[in-house]
């Protein structure tokens, strides 16, 4: 036996009928936090033991991994539609989100009840990120290959190397944490599916100008241009919101 504590898991039902999961940990006003492509709610770690003390932390692991459950029929729709879900069951939160999972909360916002969300910290979504980049989709294209053929190892690989452009290094880094890599290797469908569904995704700033709470618009200082335009935009869409350049952090 591990002698591992369970998690504390709080779960809704999204619009489609998938579970959606939230690991639940330490106490204070709720904040839920939702990842990016090729990550769980394991992704936190490094921050989870900080903020612990001071929230009362809903980690949601998006459909198709981790504590969450998952749907054949996949569309960006959904993801929205889960955000929207969790902010509606918890109600009086905070929200932290990242890249892809930047992006879903953003549009979940807008379909979730009014009223729900106290602030909002969005740090560089993912917005038509594969347009107009050759290597970009051939790498989603060879993700999408080597999972029809059931490799998920190679396109775990693939997704830190080519996507994330993650250092050989890293990767290696990446793989010795065990439980974490084992969770990558769970939900590697979801990081070709995804990615190709974000290819039609017309990021338009202004849809999101009726967003009223505080909101907080991260970037990192050596993050890539594409992403501290979007920033940019996102910040002059949503009116009395914060922009803050996180010197020396990437994407």
């Amino acid at each position: 036996m591990s002698g591992r504590v369970p998690e504390d898991v709080f779960t809704v039902v999204s619009a489609d009928g998938t579970r959606i999961g939230c690991v639940v940990d330490g106490g204070g006003p709720p904040l839920l936090m939702v990842h990016g492509t090729g990550d769980t709610h394991l992704g936190w770690r490094r921050v989870r033991g900080l903020l612990r003390p001071h929230f009362k932390l809903y980690l949601m692991d998006r459909r198709g991994r981790g504590v969450s459950g998952d749907n054949a029929g996949y569309a960006l729709e959904r993801e929205w539609d889960d955000v929207a879900a969790v902010l509606d069951a918890i109600g009086d939160i905070n929200l932290f989100a990242h890249s892809f999972g930047a992006m879903c909360a953003l549009e979940g916002i807008l379909r979730a009840r009014k009223g729900h969300l106290r602030r909002a910290m969005i740090y560089e979504p993912s917005v038509n990120r594969n347009i107009s980049n050759p290597v970009r989709d051939q790498a989603v294209d060879d993700m999408a290959r080597l999972m029809a053929q059931g490799d998920r190892d190679a396109v775990v690989e693939l997704h830190l190397r080519s996507i994330i452009n993650v250092s050989d290094d890293m990767i290696a880094k990446q793989r010795s944490i065990s439980d974490a890599w084992a969770a990558r290797l769970a939900m590697a469908h979801t990081m070709p599916r995804e990615l190709l569904a974000l290819r039609g995704y017309d990021f338009k700033p202004e849809r999101f100008s009726s967003i009223s709470v505080p909101t907080l618009v991260l970037v990192g200082g050596k993050s890539a241009a594409h992403g501290q335009e979007t920033a940019r935009r996102l910040h002059d869409a949503i009116a009395g919101s914060d922009l803050v350049a996180l010197e020396g952090q990437g994407h």
